[in-house]
């Protein structure tokens, strides 16, 4: 017996373990459907609302990154001996790809497209099935159990579907059979067993589109300023990465104009100081030039300090380890000197009237008042009585006789009237509609004017670019012409090294202060095609700047 006791417990444990394996099996298989189709629906939706807003549907994804560069970058060891240069191109289509908030940001919007697909189930043939297993017993006197129904037991099984019609109508379908008592004594007689079918048609309050597809169509238009909001957001991140890169370049220039400076400074002490020896000039001047030194140590210092912090800022937006070994291309600063101040080929007024017809998200806020205008009227509907009318039909089957069915049909045709006395909630609801409708027309209207505004405040900001950067380019011109006289007069001797190292000095401020205001142009001249929604981009970053169609400003291809 303890043998066969074990063999059994083995035979046991094998076939539990074979019910575990199928078990997960079948939950794997159900999970990887059920990714499919919410897949599916929130693709469909988002594409959906993008033809609605844009006229066509755009590549979308919330999978992971699938650009060639940054699957390599990932695979790489972290820290590089050579450190990886990332042009301008590939940082947009690597931030694209691979950043944490960018991607959140497209997750949101798949979740909301997935909301919307229960709101769209509620307005199609929504399916129900359930089954019930049920026994009725008491215990006697003498400790026994007697039970009660049909040999005990009770298996009922239900079916239904249901829909929600434009006119305001449900409708629903719905059968009823009795399983146990169907297979074990087919001559009983069962009410359970039934099919039918019931009708509510509301014909004032309720009644019609407007009122009853509100939450679909209200829920189909959150989906489009969901998908506009997503738009603005990719053009502003995408702006936000560039303006990130350039200046990590900045702070790579002054690191190296910060380093040079300090070996001028040593230079000029060690000069110093034996012109101090020599009796040449006097002690104070040795000082000041170790001064010079000890100050221009502490700039390259915090220079240094200040390239690391962006270094790691900049990896840190694309998605990357922080050590790993990437860094900016620093030929895009000598290609962006070259291309110099591309010129914003639109009058002032066009581009105002251009940010008020074509903002995405000016186009939002009135379509929203428009919502709160139509939530008003369905309010005020709200006032009318609940009038309906039913209609139902229950067919019930009887199966005592096998030969015969014998159909008994119940019908039904009714008519509700509720009068609403009490209209505090209503009263209180249809107010409210009023003032968030007042609300929305503000919000537009202050939206408009700031608009206005950052349209001006941009204008502006690129006149005062463009005036700095000719002046700053006037100054490492002039500068450039007192550091190649210093250098004569010092020949001559009528000039010292510290006069040299003044004049490299502000040749070095004006180059970067040149720089500074080539990079502030730019970036403010993309912020100003985005301002009057005239920047467009594609999937991986590149951007076109829509002065002209027929002569957009293209980035820099990769």
């Amino acid at each position: 017996m303890p043998v066969m006791d074990g063999k059994y417990w083995g035979e046991i444990k094998n076939g539990a373990l074979f019910a575990a394996v199928l078990l997960l099996s079948s939950c794997t298989k159900i999970g990887d459907y059920a990714e499919d189709r919410a897949d599916r629906a929130a693709y469909g939706n988002i594409a959906g609302a993008q033809s609605k807003a844009m006229g066509a549907a755009e590549p979308f994804s919330i999978g992971g990154a699938d650009d060639a560069l940054v699957q390599r970058l990932m695979a790489t060891e972290r820290k590089l001996e050579t450190a990886e240069v990332l042009s301008l191109a590939d940082t947009l289509a690597i931030a694209m790809a691979n950043s944490r908030s960018y991607q959140t940001r497209k997750e949101t919007l798949y979740i909301e497209a997935l909301n919307l697909s229960e709101t769209q189930k509620d307005f199609n043939w929504n399916y129900s099935a359930s089954a019930d297993v049920s026994t009725e017993y008491t215990t006697l006197e003498d400790g026994t159990a007697e039970t009660f129904g049909d040999n005990g037991i009770d298996t009922t099984i239900k079916a239904g579907v249901t829909r929600t019609l434009a006119t305001g109508a449900k409708v629903s379908l719905g059968f009823t059979q009795n399983v146990f008592s169907y297979f074990t004594n087919p001559d009983s007689s069962d009410a359970n067993n039934a099919l039918s079918l019931n009708i509510v048609q509301p014909l004032l309050n309720g009644f019609g589109p407007l009122v009853t597809k509100e939450p679909l169509r209200q829920a189909e238009r959150d989906m489009v300023y969901a998908v506009r909001e997503f738009k603005r957001y990719q053009q502003d991140f995408v702006i936000d990465i560039a303006s990130l890169y350039y200046s990590t370049l900045q702070a790579r220039d002054q690191l190296i104009n910060q380093r040079n400076s300090f070996e001028s400074a040593v230079l000029n002490r060690k000069q110093t100081e034996s012109y101090a020896k020599a009796g040449r000039i006097a002690d104070f001047q040795a000082a000041e030039a170790m001064q010079s030194e000890l100050n221009a140590a502490d700039r390259w210092s915090l220079a240094q300090s200040n390239y690391d912090s962006a270094i790691d800022d900049f990896r840190y937006a694309l998605g990357l380890p922080i050590e790993l070994n990437v860094v900016p291309d620093t030929n895009e600063l000598a290609r962006l000197e070259m291309k110099g101040l591309i010129e914003v080929e639109v009058d002032f007024e066009e581009a105002l009237v251009s940010a008020l017809s074509n903002r995405l998200d000016l186009i939002n806020l009135r379509e929203q008042v428009q919502d709160k205008q139509r939530k008003v009227e369905i309010r005020r509907r709200n006032f009318l009585p609940n009038l309906d009318v039913s209609y139902s039909v229950t067919k019930n089957l009887d199966t005592r006789d096998n030969s015969t069915v014998h159909d008994d049909v119940a019908q039904n045709l009714g008519v509700g009237l509720e009068l609403p006395l009490d209209w505090t909630e209503k009263r209180n609801a249809y107010r409210i509609a009023q003032i968030s409708l007042d609300r929305e027309v503000r919000a537009l209207s202050e939206e408009e004017d700031d608009i206005r505004r950052t349209v001006r405040d941009l204008w502006r900001k690129l006149e005062r670019n463009r005036s700095v950067y000719k002046n700053r380019l006037l100054s490492v011109e002039l500068s450039t012409r007192r550091v190649e006289n210093t250098q004569l007069l010092l020949k001559q001797g009528k000039a010292l090294t510290r006069d040299l190292l003044e004049a490299e000095d502000d040749l070095l401020s004006s180059k970067n202060e040149a720089t500074a205001a080539l990079v502030d142009y730019t970036i403010n001249r993309l912020r100003f095609w985005n301002a009057i929604e005239r920047f467009e981009i594609d999937p991986k970053g590149m951007w076109y700047e829509q002065s002209d169609p027929e002569k957009a400003v293209a980035a820099p291809q990769r």
